[in-house]
């Protein structure tokens, strides 16, 4: 109950803090009741979140201010006017009331696991892990560690409140209520251009989509990326059309949010920006959408920067002089490009794959691309040939369609976003998904007359939406048995988080004062004694680069971070084919420097959707360091 009302205050919160700044711009007034309360969410989630950061950063970080703020911002709903919410729109035929059924059981999966704890390894790594870590020190932190420690982390602030105020399964269903809040502000977008049936249509592809299940309901950024950017697009296709200034301002504030959330959002920007100088006044507007964006994005950067002389950490090392002790070094950043961005890379970077990149992440199912199970989905390859015939009967008015500076936005972010060397994953372009759906929704809308074409239409309709939710199905599968058995959290963890059983032993046997050194990451969130975590690429405290053969150097590294014990996974009896930190451990129990504690054994699995298929068991070493002995002092 504590949860549910916390999430709803926090629910209140965004609408009303996006509607005082919605009124305060003069827009409020152009949006209908129903646009007017998707587009305060989305405005305000942003806003929240620029608001906990500077509150962490003043070590404010405790239950009176969060209440405070979530109730101050609540009090914003009133600026809303009248009606609060839009009447319902209904359909009149057979089709409109099957999708809603089907949207309503899509709900239903997406509450199941909105209500179980979280099981997503990237969300227990750090989305939802530095949270809990912020919490706990009452204030931001600084963490020297890329990709998943000194990044951005806008969205992430939002989810401080909802886990300070309400707990854990407040967190995961605040995580499930603005993932549909992105689905809500795209239905709103849908019917400036389509009718209602079309509009619930295009929803329920885009809730469906592999990537969305994948990330909706956990604390993946991507989806809720989507808000910003959908309202950013809308606010550069009303300046260019002739509107106000204002519009300018606001898509540059939505565009800094998606730059406070995610270094690719830099991407975004420059992609608006360009798109924006098109036509009279480009100088005015691209002024004050630049303003817009760093006002409301460069925070992040402004503290990675004071904290270690690299606004985006470590992407500059050997630009620039790095003021933080031992955060990078060369052999990291070499291991880095070589491992994290070298892997990154599947097709190489030239205009025929910028052509060809769809169609082989869609078809081929790469396992870098992550197009498998957390792609875009089928559903725009197979519409393409009914958008492009709309396209063509409407050729001459291509000029002047609402949608034309929001499809450039579209091409020129993807043309970008691929050149500049970005991660080829698929999920990153989820945030630019629902603009590209609403394009070619559009655009295909131009046939639906036509008898010839509204049948095939129809058809891949329903063939998409049928295999996203077989696959939806599949992924519920862990969360309806969790309900079903009325398993434990426990149990939960058990059965869906791989080498669960270390975190269990470890919150079992340590103590506030002590430091554990793991390689597991999906571990993190569940610990409740301080970690650290041993990345071999990503941080360089504690030096596990491939080059490092010194234990000497490792131990006088683990002495400096407080590290008490290690717990090592055993990966084989051939010392030579050891990752480093399990030989740089066991080079410290010859030594005398650890001794072992404890070997703890625990249930692992490569796929948590699919735990089953190859389950089998991991076994640890828990070693304690020992000063005493070690003569390395």
């Amino acid at each position: 109950m504590i949860a549910a009302l916390v999430v709803a205050l926090e629910g209140a919160c965004c609408v009303g803090l996006g509607a005082a700044l919605l009124r305060g711009l003069g827009i409020l007034a152009d949006l209908k009741p129903g646009e007017r309360a998707c587009w305060s969410f989305a405005v305000g989630f942003g806003v929240l979140g620029w608001i906990v950061f500077f509150i962490g950063a003043l070590g404010l970080l405790n239950q009176p201010v969060l209440f405070t703020v979530l109730v101050a911002g609540a009090l914003g709903v009133l600026l809303l006017g009248r009606p609060l919410v839009a009447p319902l729109e209904v359909g009149r035929d057979a089709v409109f009331w099957s999708l809603a059924a089907v949207l309503c059981a899509v709900a239903a999966f997406d509450l199941m696991e909105g209500l179980a704890p979280p099981a997503d390894a990237d969300s227990l790594a750090y989305h939802f892990a530095l949270p809990k870590q912020f919490l706990a020190a009452g204030r931001l932190e600084f963490i020297p560690r890329a990709v998943d420690g000194a990044v951005p982390l806008l969205v992430q602030m939002t989810y401080i409140p909802a886990l300070g105020l309400g707990g854990e399964t407040a967190l995961t269903l605040w995580t499930m209520v603005s993932g549909w809040a992105a689905g809500a502000l795209f239905y709103t977008v849908c019917r400036r251009y389509l009718g209602v049936t079309w509009s619930l249509a295009a929803t329920l592809v885009l809730l469906t989509t592999p990537t969305v299940l994948y990330g909706a309901g956990n604390g993946q950024v991507e989806t809720r990326m989507a808000m910003f950017v959908l309202v950013a697009a809308l606010g550069v296709a009303t300046a260019l059309r002739g509107g106000p200034v204002r519009y300018a301002l606001l898509a540059g504030v939505m565009a800094g949010f998606y730059m406070g959330s995610k270094y690719l959002g830099g991407v975004f920007v420059v992609a608006a920006g360009l798109t924006l100088l098109a036509g009279r006044g480009w100088l005015r507007r691209g002024a004050v959408f630049s303003a817009g964006a760093v006002l409301a994005g460069s925070q992040w950067y402004g503290w990675n920067w004071v904290h270690s002389g690299d606004p985006v950490f470590p992407l500059l090392f050997g630009w620039i002089e790095y003021t933080g002790p031992g955060y990078w070094d060369q052999s990291h950043a070499d291991f880095l490009q070589d491992v994290f961005f070298g892997r990154e890379t599947v097709v190489s970077r030239n205009p025929l794959w910028l052509l060809l990149y769809p169609f082989r992440a869609t078809l081929m199912g790469d396992a870098v691309m992550e197009s498998g199970r957390t792609g875009l989905g089928p559903f725009v390859l197979l519409m393409v040939p009914f958008a492009m015939a709309g396209v063509w009967t409407r050729r001459h008015r291509l000029g002047s369609s609402a949608l034309a500076p929001i499809a450039v936005l579209v091409a020129l972010h993807y043309a970008l976003w691929f050149f500049t060397g970005s991660s080829q994953r698929v999920r990153h372009l989820l945030p630019l998904y629902p603009l590209l759906l609403l394009c070619v929704m559009a655009a295909a809308a131009a046939m639906r007359d036509r008898s010839a074409f509204w049948r095939p239409m129809i058809a891949v309709f329903a063939f998409t939406i049928a295999l996203q939710l077989a696959g939806q199905a599949i992924f519920t599968m862990a969360y309806a048995r969790h309900w079903l058995a009325g398993d434990s959290r426990d149990a939960f963890f058990e059965q869906n988080v791989t080498r669960y059983g270390l975190a269990k032993w470890l919150n079992a046997n340590l103590s506030a004062t002590d430091r554990v050194a793991l390689g597991d990451r999906q571990l993190l969130y569940l610990l409740d004694v301080p970690a650290y975590f041993a990345h071999p690429v990503n941080q360089a405290l504690l030096d596990l680069s491939p080059a490092t053969a010194a234990p000497q150097r490792f131990y006088a590294q683990a002495r400096r971070l407080g590290i008490t014990h290690l717990a090592v996974r055993r990966s084989g009896n051939d010392a030579k084919d050891q990752p480093t930190f399990e030989r740089l451990s066991g080079s410290l129990r010859q030594s005398g420097c650890a001794a072992p504690v404890k070997i703890v054994t625990a249930r692992a699995f490569a796929s948590r959707t699919l735990p089953d298929l190859a389950a089998g068991v991991a076994t640890f070493d828990i070693l304690t360091v020992t000063p005493q002995r070690c003569p390395f002092r």
